[in-house]
């Protein structure tokens, strides 16, 4: 019979060849886009890591050209400057400590040819009887090393140095006086490469002019230069140490607009695969200090493998099942139709229900468990039984066939780390002393490491305890994510740390005098931006204390000792803030003479956050009170005002992260939402617990508690 004459006799089969091929085509539809959407993402996401490069870079030579330009304002406000004031000013920046990218930072005198000899000569009586200048020869003009800071090491081979004698410094040294301006050189071998392997080097200068000489075109600033002071890198350095960067890319530089080997100033280029070819790349060219530079950048294996997307071919192939999946129902169903319906008039209309509703109970509840990726699971209290539904067997990443009905078994899973704490939940919550709510990591076949979250309660049976049951869930990116926002505030708090150092110091030395006397307005101006830089600081601070808390990477040094003394040295050291508030903190009659083991420095910054928030809450010319008593085995410390109070629905959140119980008017008052975070995070490591109580309108209580250390 011909294909057509059949599918119309056979009108259910015609259905179902125009359904399989209507849903084959929405489901290539469906893969092809998502494909290109993957490309698109993984392309923007390569964009980035060039973009975030290209802005390390440019940054980094910027906090560089901050050194240069306060060393200048040191010549420019000195009448001269000597050999010892050019080392303190430039000791007090850190440099190996806090710009590990610069080599070094020097001054190079202009000098003309008949001044040669006597500045040679002051050198010499300076305490550098060997000293002179190199190359050795006549020129018009010689720019000669003078200063240099850190004096030691390879740097020593800088001493002398005359940099106008070679054409890549002279054009940079030249630029930077054309136009006033710092200027980055190409690409130079350092004098200081005298030992070691030798790496690219770059040189960033800043003319200083002699004082009251006009500076209005070129031939001015030519016939007022005094010198030039200069940043010395070494590229490898400078990179490796003085940037934060991932393996998701590697790079090559280039000083200059083509990616010639002899321009080249850095390669990252790791030993790939031969048969390893990127699927992205990027040559950008831009501009530093007057210098063009070219970075070539490609996609390693770390970066394509965790971009890698499998979404489109899983999308496929599952369309593909389903629409084979339906297409057989239909048919199946729609042959079989009328039989089910004889069979149905024979059902009892009793047994007809109970059916429909048991089954759509089951339906209910493994669309509710397959929709929240949960697995259930019971433990029999007799004989230790452990009984799984497929889904927990997915979760623990094991085969469904796999046999685990042993408690034992499944603790074999647990994480070494958890594997104590879980046996011991599970055991209290057998025992009745508390509910079983926990997190823990689990280590599937393959050694990879994820975490699950579990709940379970108790079944019983005549008043006898004779079963636990519970569901697990997969938490993994969750942590993940939390482990993002932890590294995120962490490269954050630590990249504004770096600037703000340096301001803070210039802003420091500047209003303390030692640049010279400043004009009253001018110190007035100063002398705000340096507390608000102070005050900056502190708020960072905060930011890094909270990530090392939750890292587990702040060390704790606690001792066995009163905590009397702790509070009476908190409320000293913070009574300037609360004349500020205009409250006053008091300390109510001690109820608690012992001792706690505890760490006085961390314990005075968590009384700082309680005391603060109390006076900052509280209402003018009202007192903050400070008790000691002791509660079931605990030395308790409170801290009670007679402020705002909570609201109901910030009581749950107050010892979130940023979490700000009125934004409004915290805002007007200051703080970043972690003091709370911080208080709870360090008690918690001194193995003590907080708390609080609290009424709107009528003031807070917050308090933390110690274990009491018997003799």
């Amino acid at each position: 019979m011909p294909l057509i004459e059949y599918l119309k006799s056979n009108k259910n089969l015609t259905w179902l060849v125009l359904l399989f091929g209507m849903l084959v085509i929405f489901t290539l539809l469906i893969s092809w886009t998502l494909h290109r959407q993957a490309i698109k993402l993984t392309r923007a996401a390569f964009d980035q890591h060039v973009e975030e490069l290209i802005q390390s870079l440019q940054l980094q030579m910027h906090e560089n050209e901050q050194i240069l330009l306060g060393t200048k304002g040191l010549y420019e406000a000195s009448q001269s400057v000597e050999r010892d004031e050019f080392h303190r000013y430039l000791n007090s920046f850190e440099l190996a400590k806090k710009y590990p990218g610069i080599q070094l930072v020097g001054f190079s005198q202009w000098i003309k040819p008949e001044e040669l000899e006597s500045v040679i000569q002051k050198i010499r009586d300076d305490g550098f009887p060997q000293f002179t200048i190199r190359p050795q020869g006549e020129r018009d003009s010689y720019t000669m090393i003078i200063y240099a800071e850190p004096f030691t090491g390879r740097n020593v081979a800088a001493f002398g140095f005359d940099m106008f004698s070679e054409s890549v410094r002279r054009a940079a040294m030249t630029a930077s006086v054309e136009n006033n301006q710092a200027t980055l050189s190409g690409k130079v071998t350092l004098v200081q490469e005298n030992q070691g392997p030798v790496q690219a080097g770059t040189l960033l200068y800043l003319p200083i002019y002699k004082k009251n000489m006009p500076l209005n075109n070129s031939a001015e600033r030519w016939q007022a230069l005094e010198g030039f002071v200069y940043a010395a890198f070494r590229m490898g350095d400078l990179i490796n140490d003085g940037l934060p960067r991932g393996n998701n890319i590697n790079f090559t530089l280039y000083a200059g607009e083509t990616a010639n080997k002899t321009l080249e100033l850095y390669n990252s280029l790791e030993a790939e695969d031969e048969n390893f070819s990127p699927a992205f790349s990027e040559a950008r060219q831009f501009v530093v200090m007057g210098q063009p530079w070219l970075v070539n950048v490609v996609s390693n294996k770390s970066f394509e493998a965790r971009h890698r997307s499998y979404v489109a071919l899983i999308a496929l192939a599952l369309g593909l099942f389903i629409n084979c999946l339906l297409c057989a129902m239909f048919y199946v169903l729609a042959g079989q139709r009328q039989r089910a319906l004889l069979l149905a008039q024979k059902m009892t209309e009793d047994v007809y229900a109970k059916n429909q509703q048991l089954k759509s109970n089951q339906e209910r509840f493994e669309l509710a468990l397959e929709s929240s990726a949960m697995g259930v699971w019971s433990l029999s209290f007799s004989d230790k039984h452990l009984q799984w539904d497929v889904s927990m067997y997915a979760l623990f990443g094991l085969p469904n066939g796999r046999v685990l009905s042993s408690y034992e078994s499944f603790l074999s899973l647990v994480h070494s780390d958890d594997r104590q704490r879980v046996f011991e939940e599970i055991a209290q919550a057998i025992e009745g002393q508390k509910g079983y709510d926990t997190e823990y990591r689990i280590v599937w076949p393959d050694h990879s490491i994820h975490y699950l979250a579990s709940r379970a309660k108790i079944i019983y049976e005549h008043d006898e305890a004779t079963s636990l049951i519970g569901i697990c869930w997969n938490i993994t990116e969750r942590k993940r994510l939390d482990k993002v926002k932890t590294e995120f505030v962490s490269t954050v708090s630590h990249e504004l740390r770096t600037p703000l150092t340096a301001i803070s110091g210039a802003l420091g030395l500047t209003v303390n005098g030692a640049l010279g006397e400043l004009p009253g307005r001018v110190k007035n101006v100063l002398d705000i931006a340096y507390k608000n830089a102070q005050r900056l600081t502190l708020l960072i601070n905060d930011l890094l204390d909270i990530d090392k808390l939750l890292a587990g990477k702040l060390e704790f040094h606690c001792e066995v000792q009163p905590l009397l003394p702790l509070i009476e040295s908190a409320i000293a050291e913070n009574k300037n803030f609360a004349e500020q508030m205009q409250v006053r903190f008091f300390i109510e009659t001690p109820q608690f003479n012992g001792k706690v083991n505890v760490e006085d420095v961390r314990f005075l910054q968590v009384m700082a956050n309680l005391l603060s928030n109390a006076a900052k809450f509280s209402n003018p010319n009202s007192d903050v009170f400070v008790s000691l008593t002791e509660v079931h085995g605990y030395a308790r410390v409170s801290v009670r005002d007679n402020g705002v109070g909570l609201a109901e629905e910030s009581k749950i959140h107050m010892f979130e992260k940023f979490y700000q119980a009125d934004s409004s008017d915290t805002r007007k008052k200051g703080g970043t939402g972690l003091g709370l975070s911080i208080v709870k995070e360090t008690i918690e490591r001194m193995n003590g617990r907080v708390g609080f109580t609290s009424i709107l309108g009528k003031g807070s209580t917050f308090y933390v508690e110690l274990p009491v250390v018997h003799d």
